[in-house]
């Protein structure tokens, strides 16, 4: 496995996905450092991670984030390998009714955000043996569903950008790729699960696996992407890992089908 001694910087990584993500670079022998708005859960998470785990907060909605991360990233290793653009929010509802604040504010961190971190990262991944980047997007923007309008969007849009950033970075040495998460056990979404009732049975009747996936079934699939010497021919590529996700009407309403799902507000960030 190439992961060790690399440098990966993870945004959104207090909790969920991007927390698992951390922890199985950590015991591949990585060293990270974390991102994510909240100081408190960010510290807490890094120590969890232990002496190869750094973090730095801010928010991604501010494009400034984005360059201090990377900065702090090269100031206390001296280098970046692996990048993994985790961090987003969704604020569901109908994109008739939708106020444009909440609109600007899924647009800055979901979309602007993950383009200004690999703005920011692409000098520093030039020409480091193994460079490697990895998207999380989700299966809502494949999938056009009620509520998820904004969400959706930027998600679809990163699907494009992907392959993109693949062809530009490439002659810099860079793969750039995308795992597509279906519906995933967190903090967030247990929380989502508190306040509408019947969620996991109604995501669950979306899949074909007929159960909601663990954060480190998520995770495994990222790492395997950063691993060169695994995936080293393979850029520019959208990874489903939504346990056969299908548009079948199964279970009551859109909104429960997506990654994270916090109630009427989720922050990964």
């Amino acid at each position: 496995m190439a992961i060790a001694g690399k440098v990966a910087l993870i945004t959104g990584a207090s909790e969920g996905i991007g927390w698992s993500i951390a922890e199985a670079l950590v015991a591949a022998g990585a060293r990270v450092v974390i991102t994510a708005r909240r100081e408190g859960p960010l510290k807490a998470s890094a120590d969890r991670l232990g002496p190869s785990a750094s973090w730095i907060a801010g928010d991604l909605a501010d494009a400034a984030t984005a360059e201090h991360a990377v900065a702090h990233t090269l100031t206390l290793h001296g280098g970046l390998d692996l990048v993994v653009c985790n961090a987003g929010i969704l604020i569901p509802g109908p994109l008739t009714e939708q106020n444009m604040a909440e609109v600007d504010q899924v647009i800055s961190v979901n979309l602007r955000g993950t383009i200004a971190l690999m703005k920011a990262a692409g000098p520093a991944l030039a020409g480091r043996p193994g460079a490697s980047a990895v998207v999380i997007s989700s299966s809502i923007g494949r999938h056009p569903t009620a509520g998820m309008g904004v969400y959706g969007a930027t998600k679809a849009a990163l699907h494009y950008l992907v392959p993109t950033w693949a062809i530009e970075l490439a002659p810099r040495g860079i793969r750039v790729n995308a795992v597509c998460a279906g519906i995933t056990d967190t903090p967030g979404l247990r929380a989502g699960a508190a306040h509408i009732p019947g969620l996991e049975q109604a995501v669950i009747g979306t899949n074909l696996i007929k159960r909601i996936a663990t954060a480190d079934e998520i995770a495994h699939p990222v790492l395997t992407l950063l691993d060169s010497d695994v995936s080293g021919y393979v850029t520019g590529s959208v990874w489903d890992i939504d346990g056969g996700f299908r548009r079948d009407g199964g279970g009551p309403g859109g909104p429960a089908r997506d990654t994270d799902l916090e109630g009427a507000h989720h922050d990964a960030a």
